[in-house]
């Protein structure tokens, strides 16, 4: 055993032990049970349960006890109510083995978990449906449906609820019989009774009904059931036990009293007559499903599915523990001749064995059963009658009304008038009814309700007319049948001529039951099948069918944001309850106030209504919400709102299995290719709302897939929300290379789209491909090809260009001759070096045209860079009609760089030019030089209006210019960038300058140190 497991039973063993020394101590002091004795004790009792509730919700318990599997088996135990320790062994003596139906119906419901009671968990935790009429309203979507629900299961609980009362008060007067004798029992009974339903009033409202829970479980009222059901279960056993070894001496014993009594096997052998058996057991099946205090537990108080699969077995065994003594009982009772009804043998036999201690345990042994069946009974059909009777004609109005507090107090009035109509019925009944007729009569009642259960997850194509009508014709058979001759001697003996077999006389209920399920289910099949179903009716129809999923329609809320929700709720809820629903439902989503998607702003909305289920039931919860936050006229069509199916699928997906989980494979697959796609993919209703967003649509826009699902085109930033609308406004199929500027710069998109022909379906697929590479391919196969015609434009012009420099060279040196003049001679000779420099470039274009630029020269000399800048400051101060510039050469003396001197002086002609051009007159440009370990770091700055950032990516690109046509070329800085390229270098360029702002540029070239002396 675990170390959790032996704590959990220390503390239950201490609880039992303290409850036991309590028994003991109560049993000493007082050999007989006076009233006054019985009612302490049965005080005491309800307030240790209490006790053990408080301390639960409290957290004084360990979380393990009250969190582990088996004290939610246990608190099932309910089931087993006053009858299973009382009016059991009155069953066997009348039914003989049958009476094992009381106790196999639930088990058999339990056994087909899968197919039953998992699904209908599935459906009212999703949809928060605490009751069967809350389940058959939400199912059927009408009110009707669920006003009806209540009014009959009301109508088959009350003859429960006196089942209950009359055994606390029968048991209390055989008790108490010595001091009562004298005076008239009807009174002393009727009073008891009486007094226990005050108390239990009481009880009920401190238990389940102090505060409003609308979504967690009562957990002090799980536990305190399953203390009960552990008292009731060893009362009975005890009695059990100690009766056969006190009245046969054992179990020897007990096995010769039958040898030499075969009757009394005979009797319990005796099948009954008609389909008692069958039916008997379809009855208490559906009980265990329909009574409204199983299904509170099975459903309500249950927050984990798996809760029900332990308890698929351990409640049919603490079933079969409770069903083990009802026979010894019964045999003990018949050797010993008690002179009570064989409903309270037990009772009898501790009286009879003389144990007060025992008879004290089996009397709170039926008190328990009672008041736990009558609590909770009472609990859930008050909860029913608040929803489903009293909402619908009476609803609290104004922002200022507290609906909680209005509700709370509503209960709490219901469970009053519940348990008084109770007693009521108690005292209105013929005596003559025993605990077993009532429970058979209560049971054919609630049988009335198996039809429209199975429709629930079985057959779609019910409809609210076919319920309505087949339920209302059942129970007005079961009324006339069994609910009236319990108050009057009025017999409908025309029913047993419409029944085909003979029954005896006790068993008229064979008859009503036959009957009136008969007809509820033929009513229910003809008229659902003749009349139209709602497609509201569908819809509900699809969400509750077995192994389907709810496929929703995409509906449009005339709501900007989810703040606009809590506005409108405060008409109907008050300022109060239309923020605590409004937070929990984002809370539970995971929105924020802000949201504007459609898609979230439907979430919120459903989860608003599905929350609001849970405190005024599904109907009522509908109608307010129809009322503030209606749907507008759909412009949708028929389009499932695929969205949440995906989300649907994706949470449901470990529940799924053979086909559906085969297609569900399938589907993921589909759904995996779609979003690997290389191309992206954007599906949109007609309302432009983005229901799918691929993987490669996230990457080409850069906006995540779970940011803009959901939302509409105009929610996305520019420029994708204009591109898209505009090609889908417009008539084009097909859009190609269309350009988009975006932040990370031009980008060139395929757009196509189509049309969904699935039906239900009006979607728009949009397929968007990016061809940004190709067409930056295209345009550098342009650039090259305009590069390649460009030189060979530049062979043919340096062609021409050669022999006129030729012969200028030649009569420039031959002056140098002709004349002393001093002037004229220095004339001479810049010519020559002029001419030289226009050979050097002539070369150049001449490489470029052969190789596409200049081919990388691998001689390199010493330059010292402030001659090579002295130099071009002066060539370019020989042309008088340029602006005239100072040129600041801060240049030291001792740098020298590997280069090339006449490449380096174009070089500082180009950039000084430029710098020129760019400058106003008497601007000052700056060339300095620093040494930065092996390199030198040139700079060449002027005080221009700068470069604009988008351009400079283009600056050194052969034929780009700012410049105004006619006033350059593009090739300066391309060949610029290509001889520093040649020489190892490298160049940058910088606007604005920092120190200057907002202006100016500079050029940043850095070139390898030379150690050698520059020629």
């Amino acid at each position: 055993m675990t170390p959790a497991a032996c704590g959990i039973s220390t503390t239950w063993f201490g609880y039992l032990s303290l409850f036991l020394c309590l028994l003991a101590y109560i049993s000493s002091a007082a050999m007989t049970l006076s009233p006054n004795t019985l009612f302490f004790i049965g005080i005491g009792y309800l307030l240790l349960l209490f006790a053990i509730a408080y301390a639960t919700e409290r957290q004084l318990l360990p979380s393990r006890l009250v969190n582990h599997p088996s004290i939610y088996v246990l608190s099932l135990g309910v089931y087993a109510s006053g009858f299973a320790i009382y009016g059991a062994v009155g069953f066997a003596e009348r039914y003989g083995y049958s009476f094992l139906n009381y106790y196999i119906g639930l088990s058999v419901a339990l056994i087909l978990l899968p197919i039953l009671l998992a699904p209908l968990h599935q459906i009212c935790k999703s949809y928060r449906l605490n009751s069967l009429a809350d389940l058959l309203s939400f199912r059927f979507r009408s009110s009707w449906a669920g006003s009806l629900a209540t009014l009959f299961l009301a109508l088959a609980v009350w003859p429960l609820l006196a089942i209950q009362i009359k055994i606390v008060s029968e048991s209390t007067l055989i008790l108490s019989a010595g001091e009562a004798m004298g005076s008239d029992h009807a009174s002393f009974k009727n009073l008891t009774a009486l007094l226990f339903c005050a108390v239990i009033t009481v009880f009920t409202i401190l238990f389940g009904s102090r505060n409003l829970a609308s979504k967690d479980s009562h957990r002090g009222l799980v536990v305190a059931l399953a203390f009960e059901s552990i008292v009731k279960m060893l009362a009975i056993v005890l009695v059990g036990i100690i009766a056969i070894y006190s009245v046969f001496g054992g179990f020897n014993g007990l096995q010769l009293w039958l040898d030499s009594h075969p009757e009394v096997i005979k009797e319990l052998s005796t099948p009954q007559s008609g389909d008692t058996n069958r039916l008997m057991l379809i009855m208490f099946f559906a009980a265990s499903v329909c009574m409204p205090h199983v299904f509170h537990m099975l459903f309500a108080e249950n927050p984990n599915r798996k809760n029900l699969v332990t308890a698929s077995w351990g409640l049919p065994l603490f079933l079969l523990v409770m069903s083990l003594p009802v026979l010894p009982i019964l045999w003990a009772g018949q050797a010993s001749e008690l002179n009570l009804t064989s409903d309270y043998y037990a009772l009898g036999l501790s009286l009879n064995i003389d144990k007060p201690w025992l008879t004290t345990l089996i009397y709170l042994g039926g008190l328990s059963a009672a008041s736990g069946a009558i609590i909770v009974t009472t609990l859930a059909l008050a909860s029913m009658s608040l929803n489903h009777l009293v909402l619908p004609i009476l609803r609290p109005k104004g922002r200022n009304v507290d609906i909680y507090r209005w509700l709370l107090m509503t209960r709490q009035l219901l469970i009053c008038a519940i348990i008084l109509i109770g007693y009521i019925f108690y005292e209105l009944i013929d005596e003559t009814q025993t605990l077993t007729n009532l429970t058979m009569a209560s049971a054919c009642g609630f049988l009335q309700f198996l039809p429209g259960v199975l429709a629930v997850l079985y057959w779609p194509r019910a409809n609210r007319n076919g319920f309505i009508s087949g339920l209302t014709a059942g129970f007005i058979v079961w009324i006339f049948g069994l609910l009236i001759p319990m108050f009057s001697n009025y017999h409908p003996a025309f029913m047993e001529t419409l029944y085909l077999n003979e029954v005896d006389e006790d068993l008229f209920w064979v008859v009503v039951a036959s009957l009136s399920l008969g007809v509820n289910s033929a009513l229910f099949i003809v008229v659902s099948i003749f009349s139209d179903t709602s497609a509201e009716e569908r819809s509900a129809a699809e969400a509750c069918t077995l192994d389907d999923l709810n496929r929703p329609s995409r509906h449009a809320l005339n709501l900007q944001t989810a703040g606009e929700m809590k506005q409108r709720l405060q008409e109907a809820l008050g300022d109060h309850a239309a923020e605590q629903e409004f937070s929990r439902a984002l809370e539970e989503l995971q929105l924020n106030e802000q949201e504007t998607r459609p898609y979230a702003l439907r979430r919120i909305r459903d989860r608003i209504e599905i929350n609001l289920s849970s405190l005024v039931g599904p109907s009522s919860a509908r109608r307010v919400i129809d009322r503030v936050l209606p749907y507008t006229d759909s412009v949708l069509g028929n389009s499932e709102d695929i969205t949440y199916i995906e989300e649907r699928l994706e949470r449901y997906q470990t529940n799924l299995t053979g086909l559906a989980a085969d297609l569900d494979s399938l589907r993921r697959y589909h759904r995996q290719t779609l979003e690997d796609l290389p191309i992206g993919v954007c599906a949109l209703g007609r309302d432009q709302e983005i229901l799918l967003w691929n993987m490669s649509m996230a990457d080409i826009t850069a906006i995540k897939s779970s940011t803009v699902t959901g939302s509409r085109l105009t929610g996305l930033p520019e420029p994708w929300a204009s591109c898209l609308i505009n090609f889908l406004a417009s008539s084009d199929l097909h859009r190609s290379k269309f350009c988009v500027e975006t932040d990370k710069g031009l980008r060139w998109l395929n757009l196509h789209r189509t049309e969904s022909q699935m039906w239900g379906r009006d979607e728009v697929i949009v397929v968007v491909e990016d061809i940004t590479d190709t067409q930056l391919l295209e345009h550098e196969l342009t650039h090259q090809e305009r590069l390649a015609s460009i030189g060979r434009l530049a062979a043919g012009v340096a062609h021409e260009i050669g022999n006129p420099v030729t012969g200028i060279a030649c009569l420039a040196q031959n002056l140098r001759y002709e004349t002393e003049n001093p002037d004229t001679l220095e004339t001479a000779s810049q010519i020559v070096k002029q001419t030289q420099r226009i050979s050097s470039i002539v070369h150049s274009l001449v490489n470029f045209a052969h190789t596409g630029r200049e081919a990388r020269s691998l001689a390199t000399e010493a330059v010292n860079v402030r001659s090579c800048v002295s130099e071009a400051v002066q060539l370019l101060s020989l042309d008088n009609e340029a602006r005239q510039i100072h040129y600041n050469n801060n240049c030291p003396a001792d740098i020298v760089v590997q280069g090339d001197n006449q490449r380096l002086m174009q070089v500082f002609i180009n950039l000084l030019s430029n710098a020129r051009d760019a400058s106003s007159d008497n601007a000052m440009i700056t060339i300095d030089v620093l040494r930065e370990d092996t390199e030198a770091h040139i700079t060449v700055t002027d005080h221009g209006s700068g470069i604009d950032q988008n351009l400079q990516n283009r600056i050194f690109e052969p034929f780009f210019t700012t410049k105004d046509p006619g006033k350059g070329t593009g090739l300066g800085l391309a060949l610029v960038y290509n001889i520093i390229n040649d020489f190892g270098g490298d160049i940058t360029i910088e606007s604005p300058v920092p120190e200057f702002s907002t202006h100016g540029t500079r050029i940043h070239i850095r070139l390898a140190l030379s150690h050698a002396e520059p020629n």
